[in-house]
């Protein structure tokens, strides 16, 4: 199993993302990380999304076992921190392996620090948020700062196969139009990336997808992230040099988050897709 332990909490340590939007009419404040420039960092320096969570510490760092390998990332103050004994300096990418122990004392310079984490970290999402509230109890771990032997849980997002990168598609506005088998094939197989693509659009090389009809009755707003298909059935992801319309259906869409991992995969290479619905 993939998991963390809390051996000493530290002050005031929780998890927290980009927090809860439109939701004051509601009283529900935005939560959310207290410094999002060091957060981000954190995130960047794992190459992951800028919404996913971190653990943020506050004056005193927490001590924190690690029972699997990982990889994370140090931001923010400068909490003396020492992995296995050894000082290890702020806005670096740690390789930890299972039984490493991470700690620190009281910041130095600022009054909090971030800890990004390479794996799918398993949280409670409330209203969009994995941000902890403390106040309301909820998101985060168990909605509260963390405790001496708290287990936090990750998922392991390398067990894709390594040649292959993977991206999360979201349901386009036509794409009812595809064919039942052209749905699911869209998910199943690897696509090739084409020589041709360029800034405005990234083309991709797999069995032709069907649908009912390639074109629409009007030309339709586009956004990078996009996915067109033409009458070839080979998909084209809009860039960000790419046509503002268009009158192809648009099938999927990756989120923003996404294409700058999406936009470094070599020309030749695969990746695959799986759907969010």
């Amino acid at each position: 199993m993939l998991f963390l332990e809390i051996v000493k909490p530290g002050l005031l340590s929780s998890f927290q993302d980009l927090g809860r939007k439109g939701l004051s009419y509601y009283a529900i404040p935005n939560s959310g990380v207290m410094d999002r420039n060091a957060a981000q960092i954190a995130l960047l320096l794992l190459d992951k999304g800028h919404e996913e969570p971190v653990l943020e510490c506050t004056s005193l760092a927490p001590t924190i076992r690690f029972h699997a390998a990982t990889r994370i990332a140090i931001t923010g103050a400068d909490f003396s921190w020492k992995l296995n004994g050894t000082y290890v300096g702020v806005n670096n990418v740690l390789e930890i392996k299972s039984g490493d122990l991470l700690e620190g004392g009281f910041a130095k310079d600022k009054l909090r620090g971030y800890i990004g984490f390479q794996g799918e970290l398993i949280l409670s999402s409330v209203y969009g948020s994995k941000s902890t509230l403390l106040s309301a109890a909820f998101g985060g771990f168990a909605g509260r700062s963390l405790r001496k032997g708290d287990k936090i849980f990750w998922q392991d997002q390398t067990k894709l196969e390594k040649d292959v990168k993977h991206f999360f598609l979201y349901p386009g506005p036509e794409f009812n139009l595809l064919e039942q088998e052209s749905r699911s094939r869209l998910c199943s197989q690897k696509y090739t990336i084409s020589t041709d693509s360029n800034r405005m659009g990234l083309r991709l090389s797999g069995v032709p997808l069907k649908a009912v009809s390639y074109q629409l009755s009007y030309s339709a707003p586009l956004l990078p992230g996009f996915i067109q298909l033409p009458p070839s059935g080979q998909p084209i992801i809009v860039l960000q040099d790419g046509q503002t319309t268009g009158g192809y259906i648009r099938i999927a869409y990756i989120r923003e988050v996404q294409l700058s991992k999406l936009n470094q995969i070599p020309l030749g290479q695969q990746l695959s897709f799986g759907l969010f619905s």
